[in-house]
């Protein structure tokens, strides 16, 4: 008795620090790789490293302006909320949705022709619609794939990669040489209407100095609100309705779910939908609160794809996604600093990227490999029967017939 209550945990305590040691030694064991990587180079670390903590507006050794670099990892943050959120639910699910991009891409398109062809709306109406297009349209691309393996058993790795490629060459015929494509331009679409465009926090004015810079050069949007809007309705929707706990009991046992009455094809194709609807909304945040325009930009754009580092690094939960994707958003506006500063080159942000998927990835190779076609463990065979077994069978047996 005493020694049972002496090794249980209390307040949940040891298994909260046993979850952060995977995101937190992940991120620790990437830098300390990265930063021998760095020396062999025969670069010095501290000031790579100096660059990129610039990126969060700290250390900025170089005359760049803090709350400058604060903005621009926001703008790199707020798509990544939302795709993350794209990538958690399905995994949730027991779903790996590589997707993320080519739903991201289709729910740029469909926001930019919504704001193209209904510009002429004011902005409190057409805006939301702006935002309602992209998520349909990433709902719908993704619901594809959850219909083929809902119906007939088609790995949503391999549908949701194949549409990847589909929705890259779709946005590369719609703007060179296509529908979609700006009179006299190359490879870029018409902007859409001002009146389409998500507000920014500071006003688009030269004449007005905030923090020692023209408030114009702020790209921070509203769109960062509206991600994080997502996240708590990922987490509502995860842990306090049915819904979620269907989609949890898919992802822990299809056998024992079907059992409890959920209908897993059913769970798998909505799953599926949602998952699409937010990475369709990253994408209409980026056109309307961005980029106001599609360009050859998006030929390589791979914010789905780090949106499932994001996933992964953050457990599947609403704050540690928004965590993760701080970090990679820091990243990604540091890599800049740290090229021109500590001339070294920006690819080393994707090095520490591919160091921290790779170290998070190896805590999570049971799951992983059950999802991919493949990979899954063989069935484990009953070990050989104890010396007493046999004499159960012979005791068992009929005794032999006598003549």
């Amino acid at each position: 008795m005493g020694a049972g209550k002496a090794s249980r945990p209390r307040f949940g305590i040891v298994p909260r620090f046993t979850g952060l040691a995977v995101p937190v030694g992940s991120v620790l064991f990437a830098f300390v790789a990265g930063g021998l990587i760095v020396l062999i180079s025969g670069a010095n670390p501290i000031d790579a490293y100096q660059g990129l903590l610039c990126g969060v507006g700290l250390l900025c050794a170089g005359g760049e302006n803090p709350a400058l670099e604060i903005s621009n990892t926001i703008v790199f943050v707020t798509p990544l909320i939302t795709a993350g959120v794209a990538v958690a639910i399905p995994f949730r699910a027991g779903l790996f949705n590589i997707g993320a991009e080519g739903q991201l891409l289709v729910g740029t398109v469909a926001c930019l022709v919504v704001g193209l062809k209904l510009g002429s709306l004011p902005g409190i109406l057409l805006v939301p619609l702006e935002l309602i297009a992209g998520m349909a349209a990433g709902a719908a691309w993704a619901g594809i794939a959850g219909v083929l393996k809902a119906t007939v058993g088609a790995h949503e790795v391999v549908t949701t990669i194949m549409l990847n490629y589909v929705a890259q060459y779709l946005v590369q015929y719609l703007i060179i040489g296509g529908p979609l494509q700006a009179p006299g331009a190359f490879s870029a679409s018409s902007p859409i209407s001002v009146n389409g465009r998500l507000p920014t926090f500071f006003p688009a004015s030269n004449s007005l100095i905030v923090l020692g810079l023209p408030s114009s050069v702020y790209r921070v949007h509203t769109g960062l609100i509206i991600a994080l809007v997502a996240a708590a309705v990922f987490a509502f929707l995860l842990w306090r309705t049915s819904l979620g706990y269907e989609i949890r009991a898919v992802g822990q046992s299809q056998k024992a779910a079907r059992y409890a009455g959920v209908s897993v094809p059913r769970t798998i194709i909505v799953t599926m939908l949602i998952a699409g609807a937010f990475a369709g909304l990253a994408g209409a945040i980026q056109i309307a609160g961005v980029d106001k325009q599609l360009t050859d930009k998006y030929f390589n754009d791979t914010t789905g794809f780090d949106a499932i580092a994001v996933a992964l690094l953050g457990l599947g939960s609403a704050v540690g996604i928004v965590l993760a994707a701080v970090l990679f958003g820091a990243l990604h506006a540091g890599g800049a600093v740290m090229q021109s500063d500590a001339g070294l080159s920006s690819n080393l942000v994707l090095v520490l990227q591919a160091l921290i998927l790779f170290s998070i990835a190896g805590n999570f190779v049971g799951q992983i490999s059950r999802l991919i076609p493949g990979l899954r463990p063989p069935p484990t065979l009953p070990s050989e029967l104890p010396p007493a077994a046999p004499l159960m069978t012979e005791a068992a047996a009929p005794p032999p017939e006598t003549a």
